[in-house]
This record gives structure tokens, C-alpha cells and sequence, in this order.
């Protein structure tokens, strides 16, 4: 018997998530000791996907579960899981920043039906059709998508760097469609203004990344690896897709797979391979952490591996640089907030 484990999955009560939970169960062998601490916005939730886990590894007698309940949307609630955390736990062997989501409209089904039908494997891996909102602004006073998928990771897990320490390994979920976000802007870094943030918060957390990783290996020993999960089923647009879009949109990833596309992973386990190799079998001596991006990727046939991306850029390394020191100012600012705010 061994160290016991203990890994961190945000969002882990659906899709990806608790794909990556499933797939962490199959990978880390059953005579380790293992917890997972899973996040969810309600209790129910949490107790639910606690029950359908215990259920999957029924084999395992040495796996405990534990919860914390965590809305990206607030600061004061993030601050708060990481003062849990702390105050549970002694080291965090993985933590994976998986919670996250866009503010979408919808689907402009007649942009959609011309695109699929002029470039059906770049419709199904850089779609143009989806709708997003833009200009919403957190109770926080932050862009609302930029605070649940850039800066709440950064808080959070800047919050617990302590736990992580020695050899922890933070796993960041990026997307396939930051490689479509638009350039950088230094004048709106929250994203306030962009007519897609979701994309572009995929590509500025890859900024994020490019302006700690190596930095926080050499002074904390914390690995951050930055990867995606293909184009995989996921429930993030669920809501605007009947079972008959949906059907139609499984058809595109085979036929986007059969024309050569190695992206269209399809199921959400599949699409956790990366994350969970990243945390348990990358080596560092040979599977960098700055500069690549790891991704979850599968031949015609559905056999799946994982596939380096693209390296970040001299422009990139710039940008980062301004977004880390915006981030940390956001960081104070809004600690002293929640201090007075408890006082």
C-alpha cells in the first residue's frame, strides 16, 4: 500500500468531468489509495455523482470521496473552497481545472447547414455557427466568462499552491477553438467586448499558462500541463440541440474522423485521455509543460492517443505577460475585498 492519492476535478458531476474521474479510476492501479474531492454548484449534484463513481469502481476498497461545493461565478465562493481544501488536506497530487462554460445564444442553423456542407471536418472541429453573448459582467464586476474559465483557475489555484507543492500536478481544459480566437487585446483582457468569448477565454487561458508554467515548476515544483479533449459529446451546447441535432451532430464527427480529422474523439471518456495522462503518466524530461498543448486524439478507427499541438509564439509569450500581471492585480484586489467584506 502507498501514499494515499488525492486528486481535485472541478465540474466533475457531468461530461468531461466525470469522465475524467472514471478514466483516473481505470488508470491509477486499485492497491494506491486514492481520494477524489469533486466540485459541484449544488449539493445534490455532488452526492449524485458521488453515488454513480462508487458505483463504477466497485472493485476498489481503498477510494474515498469528499465534495466541495463551488460557483465560479462568485470569488468569495472560490476563496472559500480553497480555505477548505487547505484546511482538509496536506498535498494535492492533481487537481484538474475542468469547470468552466460559455454564454451561448444558440445556433445559426442556416450558417450551420452552409458550412457543413462546404467543409464538413472544419465545421466539425472550428464551427462558426454557435452564438455567444457578449458583455455579461460577474457579481463580481468581471466578465462573466473570462472569471469562470480564466480567472477562477488562477485564484484558486494560486490560493493552494501550498498543497500542491512538491510535485502536484495542476491540468488545465482548454479547446480545440482557441486555435480560431481572436488576437489578444490588452484593452479588453476580460473579454468584454469580444463577440465570442468562450473562444477567446480557451485561448487566454493558454496565456495564463505560458506565463506560470515554467515558473512555478522551478519555484514550487507545481507541473501545470495544458491540454483539450478533442471534439468530444459534451453538455455544454446540449441545450440547444434536440435528439435529432444531436443525432446529426454524431454523424459529423464520424464523417469529419473518416476524411482524415484526428480530433472528432467523440465520447467524453475518450476525450479524457489526455487530461489523465498528463497528471499521471507525463514525464517532464520529455513531455515539456510550457510551449505545447496536449490533446485528446483518435485515428479512423477510434483508437485513441494522445497528440502534441502547437507551441506558443514570441507574440504569445508577450501577451502573457501582460494577462499574468493584470491577473495578479485582480488577485490582491479582490482578496482585500473579501477580507473587509468578512470583517
Amino acid at each position: 500500500m502507498g501514499t494515499r492519492k488525492v486528486a481535485v476535478i472541478t465540474g466533475a458531476n457531468g461530461g468531461l468531468g466525470y469522465s475524467i474521474a472514471c478514466r483516473l479510476l481505470d488508470t491509477i492501479s486499485p492497491s494506491v489509495p486514492l481520494t477524489i474531492v469533486i466540485t459541484a454548484r449544488y449539493l445534490r449534484k455532488a452526492v449524485e455523482t458521488i453515488k454513480r463513481l462508487r458505483a463504477y469502481a466497485t472493485q476498489r476498497d481503498l477510494l474515498s470521496f469528499d465534495y466541495v461545493l463551488l460557483d465560479l461565478g462568485s470569488v468569495s465562493s472560490i476563496d472559500e473552497v480553497a480555505s477548505q481544501l487547505l484546511s482538509r488536506y496536506t498535498h494535492i497530487d492533481y487537481f484538474f481545472c475542468n469547470a468552466g462554460g460559455g454564454d451561448f445564444t444558440g445556433i445559426d442553423w442556416a450558417a450551420a447547414f452552409v458550412e457543413v456542407l462546404s467543409s464538413p471536418k472544419d465545421s466539425a472541429t472550428h464551427p462558426q455557427f454557435k452564438r455567444e453573448r457578449s458583455g455579461r459582467i460577474s457579481r463580481d464586476s468581471l466578465g462573466w466568462v473570462f472569471q469562470i474559465n480564466v480567472f477562477a483557475n488562477y485564484f484558486l489555484v494560486k490560493r493552494i499552491l501550498s498543497l500542491l507543492s512538491g510535485g502536484g500536478r495542476v491540468i488545465l481544459i482548454t479547446s480545440i477553438e482557441s486555435e480560431i480566437a481572436h488576437k489578444f487585446d490588452p484593452e479588453d483582457i476580460q473579454l468584454i467586448h469580444s463577440d465570442q468569448p468562450y473562444v477567446d477565454s480557451k485561448k487566454t487561458l493558454e496565456l495564463m499558462h505560458s506565463a506560470v508554467a515554467k515558473r512555478w515548476a522551478k519555484e514550487f515544483g507545481v507541473l501545470i500541463y495544458v491540454t483539450h479533449p478533442g471534439i468530444c459529446k459534451t453538455s455544454i451546447f446540449a441545450a440547444y440541440l434536440n435528439w435529432l441535432s444531436t443525432f446529426g451532430m454524431l454523424c459529423l464527427f464520424y464523417i469529419a474522423r473518416w476524411m482524415g480529422s484526428p480530433w472528432q474523439v467523440v465520447s467524453p471518456y475518450n476525450g479524457a485521455l489526455a487530461p489523465v495522462w498528463a497528471a499521471v503518466d507525463a514525464v517532464p524530461e520529455v513531455d515539456p509543460v510550457d510551449g505545447v498543448v496536449y490533446a485528446s486524439a483518435c485515428d479512423r478507427w477510434g483508437r485513441c492517443y494522445v497528440k502534441r499541438t502547437h507551441n506558443a509564439t514570441e507574440e504569445d509569450t508577450k501577451n502573457s505577460a501582460i494577462l499574468v500581471q493584470e491577473l495578479d492585480k485582480l488577485v490582491e484586489d479582490l482578496l482585500e475585498k473579501i477580507k473587509l467584506e468578512r470583517m
